[in-house]
Formats: C-alpha cells, structure tokens, sequence
C-alpha cells in the first residue's frame, strides 16, 4: 500500500488533457462574426500574464485556412498552413449549426486542438477531459461548487433564500444535491485520512 505507481495523479499511460492545449473553437469564431468569407484576425493563447502561442486565420466560403509557426523539440521553425472545411446542420427551430470537419478523421467537431504539428479534433490526439480523469471525490467538490456559484453562497454556509427567478423547486433540489456531494466528498477525505466518521 502507498507503493509505486499508487496514487491516483500523475499515472502511467493516462492521457493528456484538452484543457492544456491550444484551441480553435468555432463556436467562438461564430459568436465574433469571423466565418464570414473575407474574415481574417488571429487568435492568441496565454498562460498567466505570458503569451504562450498565437495563429493567424482566414474564411473562406468552405473553409478556414489557419497560418502558423511550429517546431517540435526545439528545432527549427516551420511554417504551417492548414485548411479546416466546414459542415453545416439545420437546426430544429431554423438557422445553422457550423462544425468543422476535422482534416484527418473527417469528424463533425466543434473545437481543434493543436497537440501536434497540425490542428485535429480531440479523438484524434487521443486527449480527455479534465474531469474524466477526476476522482470521485474531487468531482463531487466540483459539483457542489457548481452549485454553490449557482446559488450564489460561500463555502461552509447552507443557502437559506431562493435566487430571484429560480423555481421553488429548482432550489430545494440544488439544496439536497449540494448536501449530498459535499458529504460524499467529506467521507472521501476521511477515508483517505484513515478516519471512521461512520
């Protein structure tokens, strides 16, 4: 017990996240008005205060055509042009749905992530998300702080008063999940303390 290879974090084989890389969510190019044919802007991504990489972008009618540098290792630089096309789907209550199709697998996706050399869909990269390789009790916490924003309350207080514009119902059952997770985590810290809170 409490061996090699035992904890739950870092593990062997486990694969890397979505949230540690570089996207292009075209959700967000959408909302900007920037799959209009003739747009044209780069995206920026930042750690902290420091810019850690940036991609230039250009629509056209059936693509996005995406201009950037890369080097693998610290090689040298080379410049990369990658042209993503689009799919589009009607929605049941009009209007269009935009997917990219990722350049490898032809997928319907809405975010690439730059894991590699070229910009794929997260299947293709074999990427997970975060909370996919949570603990159970890690999870629980996040949920109850989901909620707790929801509600608007602080860590360690009961809500008491029901949100403006939320259902009487609404609130009661955040309330009892809130309970539940929080004492579902609580056990799991116990449990890993060696404590028998039962």
């Amino acid at each position: 017990m409490g061996g090699r290879g035992s904890g739950q974090y870092p593990r062997f084989g486990s694969k890397e996240r979505t949230e540690a890389q570089k996207k292009v969510d075209i959700r967000f190019l959408r909302r900007n008005g920037w799959l209009r044919p003739g747009s044209n802007g780069s995206l920026y991504w930042h750690c902290g205060d420091r810019q850690v990489g940036s991609i230039t972008f250009r629509t056209h009618k059936d693509y996005l055509l995406l201009s950037y540098r890369y080097r693998q290792n610290g090689g040298s630089w080379e410049n990369i042009e990658q042209a993503v096309r689009f799919d589009w789907t009607s929605c049941h209550f009009g209007g269009w749905r935009y997917w990219f199709l990722c350049p490898r697998c032809d997928r319907r996706i809405e975010v690439l992530y730059g894991a590699g050399k070229y910009f794929w869909c997260r299947h293709c990269y074999r990427l997970t998300y975060g909370s996919q390789q949570e603990r159970e009790g890690d999870r629980m916490l996040r949920k109850a702080q989901n909620i707790r924003e929801k509600l608007g309350v602080s860590p360690g207080d009961l809500p008491s008063f029901k949100p403006r514009n939320m259902h009487q119902k609404t609130f009661d059952k955040l309330r009892i999940d809130l309970l539940k997770y929080e004492n579902i985590f609580w056990n799991r810290v116990a449990d890993q303390l060696g404590l028998d809170v039962r």
